[in-house]
């Protein structure tokens, strides 16, 4: 069995209406970085953890996402 990842993003036009766009995109972008932590967990056949994967995720976004544009 082969991971795959699934972001919805359909929802973007709301976030950005009630967050703000900078907002809307960390959520999306957290999410992306979220599903590879689970990867990365995946390919190295560990359990998945999901204070790992929240916690690593903000960081991944936070490190390089431009928040000065």
């Amino acid at each position: 069995m082969e991971p795959y990842i699934r972001v919805a993003t359909g929802d973007y036009e709301e976030l950005v209406s009630e967050r703000g766009e900078e907002d809307a995109v960390f959520a999306i972008l957290n999410s992306m970085a979220h599903e590879i932590i689970h990867y990365q967990q995946w390919i190295e056949d560990r359990d998945f953890d999901e204070d790992e994967a929240e916690n690593t995720s903000t960081i991944l976004v936070d490190n390089y996402y431009d928040w000065t544009e």
